[in-house]
């Protein structure tokens, strides 16, 4: 078994470990073990890029921060002020996302609200209609604006991941990454403003933690291969 693969087998048996402290209420040890999996996540993407950092990696592990501290928030969101933080928190992090698929090379030269909106339809829809028809309904109005905010940021995090160039080496990952997290935010919306349903807490935690694994893989593949070609155009004489 391989370093990734024990890493991989270690953040799911942690991840059942964590259901059962959150259901049997020992809520303390449940965030002790979201620490030690977020640990693993950050130890997972350092391994791979060699203990490197660039500028992108410096902007990932402060969004993965705040997308743990949202974590801890998930826990405790018994309040509308506690509700407010914790879309605070995720705002942020999609926002450090937003950053890094928009960085030089990822998108295409000169792209227009246009492009926008005939490649990334499927996100903006899927926000219209899930805010008209179910958040506006249910959500609190001490939040109804950040909500407002959250459902059409993502939308637009979702539009620029099916945007990315065909060169983006990780893109898949990073498509299917920002799907998964959708998936995961309606759930969660269902499970913060409706109440807990049966297994709705392992599989909104399964769900995101696949989607930060793969978002993590995704920039990781990319990363490798620019480094690659930046080290060929080097050897060649290009730059």
């Amino acid at each position: 078994m391989n370093k990734n693969s024990l890493i991989f087998l270690l953040v799911f048996l942690l991840l059942a470990i964590e259901v059962t402290f959150y259901y049997t209420g020992n809520f303390y040890l449940n965030i002790g073990v979201k620490f030690f999996i977020g640990a693993l996540l950050v130890y997972f993407y350092y391994i791979q890029i060699e203990g490197k950092l660039l500028y992108t990696d410096n902007i990932f592990f402060v969004a993965f921060a705040f997308g743990f501290m949202g974590e801890i928030g998930f826990v405790y969101q018994k309040t509308e002020v506690l509700n407010s933080i914790l879309v605070f928190l995720y705002l942020v992090e999609h926002q450090l996302y937003i950053i890094l698929l928009r960085q030089p090379n990822f998108q295409k030269k000169n792209m227009t609200n246009f492009d926008l909106m005939k490649k990334g339809w499927p996100y903006i829809l899927t926000a219209f209609l899930f805010f008209g028809f179910f958040l506006m309904e249910i959500v609190p109005d001490s939040i109804f604006v950040l909500m407002i905010f959250y459902v059409f940021q993502f939308a637009i995090m979702g539009a620029y991941s099916l945007m990315l160039n065909n060169s983006f080496e990780g893109k898949k990952f990073i498509i299917i990454a920002v799907g998964l997290m959708a998936l995961s935010d309606i759930i969660s919306s269902w499970y913060v403003f409706l109440g807990d349903f049966k297994f709705g807490y392992p599989i909104i935690r399964t769900l995101y933690i696949s989607s930060k694994f793969l978002i993590a893989y995704g920039f990781i593949l990319n990363r490798k291969k620019m480094l690659a070609d930046a080290a060929n155009h080097w050897e060649t004489g290009d730059i």
